[in-house]
């Protein structure tokens, strides 16, 4: 396998097959996020396939940021990961096992949420902060540089640099990240599998 871990070819792919392994390969990747996708895979033996098990490793150039950035679910990227461990690709046998990890990513992605919501509110505490100090500076100075009319034309003034909007985004409820569906899962490990055979 090449430093880069993308495989060198036998035969020259044209453009539109090129195109047709880039998608399957990037909607195969993403649903290594779904722990019981894992599981699902795991209990059919497709971890104890050589093949399978060098097309993962083949996989990791996905990790690359030109190819990083067309994902969206990043955190298959540690999934992928982790299926290079033996013992992590044995434990996944185990349906407890997926639901645990299942747990552990809404735990997270909730955290995460709460989190976010805590740090954008301390950001508009401090824009606030700082834009009534900046107007009580410019009306104080108006008034005694420029006499009746400074005070007048300082009053309310908001300075350079200032932020325009002191409130955070409302994001209402916490909504989880949705999988991507077992019927989408399934129709990639057939691609998946074709193009592994063709490989071979």
């Amino acid at each position: 396998m090449a430093s880069s871990r993308v495989p060198v070819h036998p035969s020259q792919e044209t453009d539109d097959q090129q195109k047709l392994r880039f998608q399957v390969e990037l909607e195969f990747v993403q649903c290594l996020a779904n722990p019981n996708y894992l599981n699902f895979l795991a209990q059919r033996n497709y971890f104890k396939d050589q093949s399978f098990v060098n097309y993962l490793k083949y996989l990791q150039y996905w990790k690359e940021a030109k190819y990083a950035k067309y994902l969206k679910y990043p955190q298959c990227l540690h999934f992928l990961e982790l299926l290079q461990y033996e013992h992590f690709r044995k434990e996944l046998v185990n349906l407890q096992c997926a639901k645990f990890i299942e747990d552990q990513q809404l735990l997270h992605w909730q955290h995460y949420q709460r989190k976010r919501m805590a740090l954008l509110q301390a950001q508009a505490d401090l824009a606030t902060s700082q834009q009534q100090q900046q107007q009580q500076q410019t009306g104080a100075g108006g008034t005694v540089g420029l006499g009746g009319t400074g005070g007048q034309s300082g009053a309310g003034a908001v300075g350079p640099g200032c932020p325009v909007s002191s409130q955070p985004p409302q994001t209402g409820t916490v909504q989880t990240p949705t999988q991507p569906s077992l019927n989408t899962q399934s129709s990639s490990l057939q691609q998946v599998q074709q193009v592994i055979k063709k490989e071979m």
